[in-house]
């Protein structure tokens, strides 16, 4: 548990951290705000693509191979990213960290599924710490962009960053080496019909949509700061309350779950992040507001996310593959959420403005609220018709 946190937290330090300095890097690379967008967004398309390879491979050969590649990955794009002087550089960067993102993020999810594998009754709860592990990582990059990227410059700052990721390796000894899932072999198809079984395939577009409203949202954030003449550690500060809302929602959302099932609760974050996102689109000058604001987007979007990983694996899995399939599938979703996040809210904001970006968040998070209703339903109608 304490292994898989420390991997998600250096990942999302590392692979995130360049959020505050968004306007310097399109400054100093000659990118619009579209063309940024769909650049750093790439690193989310790489991580969709590593899921499933990796997570069924951390099932078969054990975690521990599979977190070290994605520290070595890690290092070697914060590398790139100091010698990037022109985009296709920072392009590198980008599929190097978006590989680790992905091989990381899903043994570490797969690894904490495989200790509640007896405690089910607490799987909320870990994957909500886990993902306030997410967050924390997050702020930890954020502020390390704001205050020594603004001093020494986004390339300078990437140089430093490759310690970090180095350091984390001792953690590898906490990490065991046994496979959750030793005595199956499945192959590609009979992983690849777990993955996109009726639920499951809802709960992954639920993810990439989730995520992407946050990740949009973080995305234009500092340009918002930008209009206001204010600086890029503003812009950090200004990204810490999405990560207190996502600190506070992730654990007890799933503690709250675990006791009375996840559909309400999720319906309750969506709903809060509608809300939120639609409020910017009036309130975006007003500081309180805005800090109210992206508390409650923070705590929507993570605190929804541990809670669709554990209806993936609640779903019935007579094809017998290994938990760290199962979540790769979800992973895909919420790496796809990287992708369409700054992508869309770029052209958004590229082409139709600010508030209109906002308004594309909130659509997203409705969006998937839309999709559980009908999934939920759906199964609900199977399920009298079987009985």
């Amino acid at each position: 548990m304490v292994a898989a946190g420390v991997f998600q937290f250096v990942t999302y330090a590392c692979y995130f951290n360049l959020t505050p300095l968004y306007p310097e890097v399109s400054v100093d690379l000659g990118l619009n705000a579209g063309e940024l967008g769909t650049l750093i967004g790439v690193g989310g398309i790489v991580s969709v693509l590593v899921q499933v390879p990796a997570g069924s491979g951390g099932d078969r050969w054990g975690r521990r191979p599979f977190f070290a590649l994605a520290m070595l990955m890690l290092a070697l794009s914060q590398l790139a990213r100091w010698q990037s002087t022109a985009p296709p550089m920072l392009l590198a960067a980008q599929v190097l960290g978006g590989g680790a993102q992905g091989i990381a993020t899903v043994n570490a999810w797969a690894a904490v599924a495989d200790y509640t594998e007896a405690r089910p009754r607490m799987r909320g709860q870990a994957f909500g710490v886990l993902n306030a592990n997410l967050a924390l990582g997050l702020v930890a990059g954020y502020l390390i962009a704001g205050g020594l990227g603004s001093l020494v410059g986004w390339r300078s700052m990437s140089l430093v960053l490759v310690l970090v990721p180095l350091a984390a390796l001792p953690a590898l000894g906490w990490v065991g080496r046994h496979s959750s899932a030793a005595g199956t072999r499945p192959g590609l198809g009979t992983i690849l019909r777990s993955v996109t079984q009726r639920e499951r395939l809802a709960l992954t577009l639920m993810a990439a949509l989730t995520l992407a409203a946050g990740q949009g949202a973080l995305y234009l954030l500092p340009f918002a700061v930008q209009q206001r003449d204010l600086g890029p550690f503003a812009a950090a500060l200004l990204l810490v309350p999405y990560v207190v809302g996502s600190v506070i929602a992730g654990p007890l959302g799933g503690r709250v779950s675990d006791r009375f099932g996840t559909r309400h609760i999720i319906v309750v974050m969506l709903l809060t992040g509608v809300i939120a996102t639609t409020t910017l689109i009036w309130g975006a000058t007003e500081p309180l507001l805005f800090v109210t604001a992206f508390t409650l987007i923070g705590a929507s979007v993570n605190g929804a996310l541990p809670l669709m990983a554990v209806r993936v694996v609640a779903v019935s899995n007579s094809a017998s593959v290994g938990v760290g399939s199962i979540l790769a599938g979800l992973r895909m979703g919420q790496s796809s959420g990287t992708f369409l996040g700054p992508a869309i809210a770029g052209l958004m904001l590229a082409h139709l403005g600010l508030n209109a970006g906002w308004l594309a968040q909130a659509a997203c998070l409705l969006a998937s609220l839309v999709l559980l209703e009908l999934s939920t339903s759906r199964i609900s109608a199977c399920r009298q018709l079987s009985t």
